[in-house]
């Protein structure tokens, strides 16, 4: 998983960033799009399209193909949900008040609607490429009552997945994206926080973001956005600012030896880290995608001492790679 030679060129040092990237520059943020809300005809599609190019003679190849057939069965998982329910404006005022987004989990109740998203990807979902344990765990998932799928998605959306439950959280997350992605695309844009667009978390639902994207274009090294784990919006951030903490010091980066596209800027404040991804390298990416093509640098960065929350598709992947 770990291309050979990245271990010798993995490090640019903290005090050093390559200013062909642009990020000599603490905080600058270009103009750009505040919020870009979820495209729903487009984003699980687009995943999954990406994924299966990108999985196509990697060393995870089999890996990526059973996480691209996840995203195709989301994408027909779209079209069958039932209507489900939406903040109003007295929700969302509601939720500004106490400092959350508006979808935010923990002020915003799931509905039934992520259940009927589970029972079509499971019922869609190519099973030729899922190896046995994925198999074990959609037969699980097919019996279960509904008490225990919504445990289930109350530890994962607190981000407590219990090790034998890891399998299962995988297709739990599929359908819980499914359904805050379905929401956040129904929002309107002026309603979210401007204010928080700019923080580290998820305007429209408050988790962290999967990856960053580094656009051309508003100013001479471009813009960032942060894409959501969660709900598929991407929000404005300023660039070397860590997006864990929000902290601009002693910023450094990491990438792999020969790549120029990808880079992990890490925090060595909270030792958090992100990924980010740069489009004038490679113009197809796509932010929950190439995270998941792209684990060796996880692996390297983390040998370091830092971390992140992983993307959700990953449950209990790094551990046994890393081991």
């Amino acid at each position: 998983m770990v291309p050979p030679g990245s271990r010798q060129a993995l490090s640019t040092g903290p005090d050093a960033p390559s200013s062909g990237f642009g990020e000599t520059t603490l905080g600058d943020v270009a103009q750009s799009e505040p919020v870009v809300l979820p495209d729903l005809a487009t984003v699980f599609a687009r995943r999954a399209a990406r994924l299966r190019s990108l999985a196509a003679g990697h060393e995870l190849e089999g890996f990526l193909r059973m996480i691209a057939a996840l995203m195709a069965a989301q994408h027909e998982a779209l079209s069958g949900l039932p209507p489900g329910s939406l903040p109003g404006k007295a929700e969302i005022a509601k939720a500004k008040l106490v400092a959350r987004a508006p979808l935010d989990p923990s002020v915003w109740p799931r509905d039934a609607s992520w259940r009927a998203a589970l029972s079509r990807i499971l019922a869609t979902i190519d099973e030729a490429v899922l190896p046995d344990p994925a198999l074990a765990a959609r037969a699980v998932l097919l019996s279960a009552q509904t008490e225990d799928l919504e445990a289930l998605a109350g530890r994962f959306l607190d981000g407590d997945v219990r090790p034998d439950e890891a399998a299962q959280a995988v297709f739990v997350a599929a359908a819980l994206q499914v359904a805050w992605t379905r929401m956040a695309a129904l929002l309107d844009v002026a309603d979210l926080d401007a204010g928080k667009s700019e923080g580290g978390e998820c305007p429209a639902c408050g988790s962290p973001p999967v990856a960053a994207i580094v656009s051309p274009g508003g100013t001479k090294f471009g813009h960032r956005h942060l894409h959501c784990s969660l709900c598929a919006t991407a929000w404005r951030y300023v660039r070397v600012r860590c997006a864990h903490c929000g902290s601009t010091d002693k910023i450094s980066f990491r990438q792999l030896a020969g790549t120029s596209y990808l880079r992990a800027e890490c925090c060595e404040k909270c030792q958090g880290y992100l990924k980010l991804f740069y489009l004038e390298s490679a113009r197809d990416i796509e932010a929950v995608a190439d995270d998941l093509a792209s684990l060796g640098l996880d692996v390297l960065v983390g040998e370091e001492g830092f971390a992140r929350v992983p993307n959700p598709f990953v449950l209990g992947v790094m551990e046994r790679q890393g081991g």
